[in-house]
């Protein structure tokens, strides 16, 4: 299997119903993969996979809350129904809301983004674990972000830890499943234009990214799915518990 060939995986990929999730489900569709797109916008995610299936792909849509293992259980579970197995996990649901000083964060709002951008990696992880190990073979990639790297001004202290976190979890899952063949990694995103992103800064603070910015503009969402879509190929088979910065050089680490 090479990057461009998935034929006879299936990938699970949460937060698929828009940006990057929806840029990476459609990117293994295309490539031959059966592809579960999991979302809590559950009309989101079937109009996703409708849309991929209309053009030949295997597709199913789940309804799925990161932050509720029992709705993360029953997904997988219906996944592996479908399809016979779940060979790849992507977990690209997250985010944040808005920018804001760590004083007026409140105790319901940090819980919150932590539930969402580490609980839900977590659970969804824990989920797959037991059959990836039982087949000797997985691929799970976690979108952490740029703000899980280094301090950025442009994001808020909930969100940072929770993303910084995740590079822990997939650093001592790739030490813990390795034995079994599955690897673990992880990309951090720098700024996206996804539609939760373009409406979250004006033009001038998207300008002045781009000032930051050694290459010179602000990430589309095909800038993150390629990365992803290597970590999850046999091209990475020797790669795990890595980090890939996709900001285009504003971290460089």
């Amino acid at each position: 299997m090479s990057v461009n060939d998935f034929s006879g995986r299936t990938a699970i990929v949460t937060g698929a119903a828009q940006g990057i999730g929806e840029g990476v489900v459609r990117g293994f569709a295309a490539r031959g993969a059966g592809v579960v797109v999991a979302d809590l916008n559950a009309d989101g995610a079937a109009r996703v996979a409708a849309e991929i299936a209309a053009a030949g792909g295997a597709a199913m849509a789940v309804a799925m809350d990161v932050t509720d293992s029992r709705s993360v259980d029953a997904a997988v579970r219906a996944a592996a129904e479908r399809f016979g197995s779940v060979d790849i996990l992507i977990n690209t649901a997250g985010g944040f809301g808005k920018s804001v000083p760590a004083e007026d964060i409140a105790d319901d709002e940090w819980q919150r983004i932590v539930a969402l951008n580490l609980t839900g990696t977590f659970l969804a992880c824990r989920a797959v674990i037991p059959r990836m190990k039982q087949r000797r073979w997985g691929r799970i990639v976690n979108v952490s972000s740029e703000a899980g790297r280094m301090p950025m001004i442009v994001t808020a202290l909930h969100y940072a830890s929770a993303k910084t976190a995740v590079l822990g979890l997939t650093r001592h899952l790739a030490r813990e499943l390795g034995p079994f063949g599955v690897t673990v990694n992880a990309v951090a995103p720098g700024t996206t234009l996804s539609p939760r992103v373009a409406a979250l800064h004006s033009p001038e603070r998207f300008a002045w990214l781009k000032q930051l910015t050694p290459l010179g503009r602000i990430a589309e969402v095909d800038d993150q799915v390629a990365p992803i879509l290597f970590l999850a190929s046999e091209g990475a088979r020797y790669v795990t518990g890595a980090t890939i910065d996709v900001s285009g050089g504003r971290v460089m680490m």
